[in-house]
């Protein structure tokens, strides 16, 4: 009966509820542990360099219990059925909770973990695909596909890491990964933005065109395949390099039709148009570096601190305030965060390039923190506690 008791609790309700308040407290400590390494105050528990292990975690961790969370919570509503919740849904969460503990240097905990890590993949397919793969859903069949991808990499990067393929190949593989998470924010992204902004902003008109979306839709698949090529062909850089200024024109494009410039007074929707910002100049700057001319690590985290990281701040502030029977309005702690989160894209990006590395590490790391602090501060009660509206959560 206490089992029963646990399993029925509100958290066991929907998926973003232990995902996102995971994924806060993961954002947290990760870096944390990351930046305490870097700096040599700590030595590495890990089995692999600290960068490709930081580099893990921030996709694996991170990126990808957000990615979860919402997928569950967004494909019930797309759907029109419940796709998990109570004990099911807690033994996924556990999954991935006991996957980061990846590659510590105790081989016996280190494989254990990772194979947990890789079976929590394979059983959010179990649950997604038959649900996006039934007729009707032919529209939501490449969130099924992209998935399937992103496990594919997961795979690879652990055989990467074990030395059952080349380690070589681990940080290109992890790469390929934040291009698929930025292919999910590609599309939800022109899923729900024009749809917020239509609703919440007076005289709002966003527009959205066909050949655009087929233009961005393709493009984001061919930029997946030109990514993986050059690593084999590193003469084709350029050409790839070119293909990321153009692509990054036509998101800059696809953003101005969204009129994000109407969403200024309203923070909740603001941080998204930003996030989606960071991610259309993300390809510029990608660009540049594949011509020599920006640096590497100073692109990538464009994509990560600034795309995914502030577009899924802004998700996770506006899912957990809308599904729980809250007004979606951002409080000034929350419109806090998602100025700390920008200047942690500010500082990490453009510091190195007036090399002030460790001031980048630090300062961005200290914005980071403090963002998911104060999202941890406002909303783990919100997460943990029943809806606001006293309605009750969806039901099997």
């Amino acid at each position: 009966m206490r089992f029963s008791s646990f399993f029925s609790s509100d958290i066991w309700s929907i998926a973003f509820r232990p995902f996102f308040l995971g994924a806060a407290i993961h954002a947290l400590f990760a870096i944390l542990v990351w930046i305490l390494i870097l700096f040599s105050v700590i030595s590495s528990p890990f089995l692999v360099g600290g960068i490709q292990m930081h580099s893990y975690e921030m996709v694996f961790g991170f990126s990808r219990a957000i990615l979860v969370g919402f997928l569950f919570t967004a494909g019930q509503n797309w759907t029109k059925s419940i796709l998990i919740q109570g004990k099911e849904l807690c033994f996924l969460f556990a999954l991935w909770v006991l996957g980061r503990f990846c590659f510590l240097s105790s081989p016996a905990i280190s494989y254990a973990a990772l194979t947990f890590d890789l079976y929590f993949d394979i059983l959010v397919l179990f649950y997604l695909l038959p649900a996006f793969f039934k007729k009707g859903q032919e529209h939501n069949r490449i969130i099924g596909i992209l998935y399937s991808l992103l496990f594919f990499l997961h795979v690879l990067v652990a055989f990467s890491f074990l030395g059952a393929i080349s380690n070589d190949w681990s940080m290109h593989f992890i790469h390929l990964s934040i291009f698929v998470i930025l292919q999910f924010l590609l599309l939800i992204a022109g899923r729900i933005l024009p749809f917020f902004s239509s609703v919440a902003v007076a005289g709002s008109n966003p527009r959205k065109f066909l050949t655009l979306e087929r233009m961005i839709q393709y493009g984001g698949l061919a930029f997946l395949v030109l990514e993986f090529g050059i690593y084999f062909a590193p003469e084709f850089s350029t050409y790839a390099g070119y293909f990321c200024f153009s692509f990054s024109i036509i998101n800059l494009v696809r953003w101005y039709f969204w009129e994000p410039w109407k969403s200024l007074r309203i923070p909740i929707l603001w941080i998204l148009h930003t996030g989606y910002f960071w991610l259309s100049i993300g390809f510029f700057y990608l660009g540049l570096s594949h011509l020599g001319t920006f640096p590497v690590s100073s692109a990538f985290h464009i994509f990560t601190v600034g795309a995914i990281g502030v577009f899924t701040y802004g998700m996770i502030t506006r899912v957990s305030l809308g599904h729980t029977g809250r007004p979606i309005r951002a409080s000034k702690l929350t419109v806090l965060g998602y100025v700390f989160l920008n200047l942690a894209v500010i500082s990490r990006v453009f510091f190195p390039l007036w090399n002030k590395y460790r001031e980048a590490y630090f300062v961005s790391a200290a914005f980071w923190i403090g963002a998911f602090l104060l999202f941890l501060i406002q909303y783990t009660k919100i997460l943990i506690n029943p809806r606001a509206d006293l309605k009750p959560g969806p039901k099997v």
